[in-house]
């Protein structure tokens, strides 16, 4: 019973580890019971240069909205980092919420 175990964590990180490593990446501590300090550094790290960067490339769409070129560069990036925050958003945080969690992952 011990090796099914082992054999199936081995599995599960063969199917889904470079999507776990996507994921660590981008600062949400997935899987990770007890996480490091300079992880933790890093996560804060990702979270505060993707959000200068996203309020950043809003204001400029914002000041440049009379330059319709330079506005709609700005937007062409704007609007996916608008999506990336969203799946970050969820990913990290209403993911986690007592709301959303099912009864199988609130007894585990």
């Amino acid at each position: 019973m011990h090796s099914e175990n082992i054999n199936l964590k081995t599995l599960t990180d063969r199917r889904f580890g470079s999507i776990i490593l996507l994921i660590r990446l981008a600062g949400i501590p997935f899987h990770k019971k007890k996480i490091s300090i300079i992880y933790a550094i890093y996560m804060r790290t990702v979270i505060i240069c993707a959000s200068t960067t996203y309020l950043g490339v809003l204001v400029d769409a914002y000041v440049h909205w009379n330059d319709l070129g330079h506005a709609m560069t700005s937007m062409r990036v704007l609007i996916p980092l608008t999506n990336v925050m969203w799946i970050y958003a969820y990913c990290r945080y209403v993911r986690s919420l007592k709301i959303t969690l099912t009864t199988t992952e609130m007894s585990v």
